[in-house]
């Protein structure tokens, strides 16, 4: 990973912050938690569709 062997999935944004704890279900799904901009900081679980690209990395939408 530290040399470029892999490629972050979530890093946050300005609606959600800290992203981290994930897990993957299967190969179709993906949870994580972060926190919420919108909510001062309120904790919250997000789950995801997982897909996979052509040369097997993970991401979703």
């Amino acid at each position: 990973m530290k040399n470029g062997g892999a490629s972050v999935i979530d890093s946050g944004n300005s609606a959600w912050a800290g992203p981290g704890g994930q897990d993957i279900e299967g190969i179709s799904i993906i949870a994580r938690h972060a926190y919420s901009a919108a909510e001062n900081g309120a904790p919250k679980l997000l789950i995801s569709d997982l897909y996979w690209d052509f040369s097997g990395w993970p991401y979703y939408n």
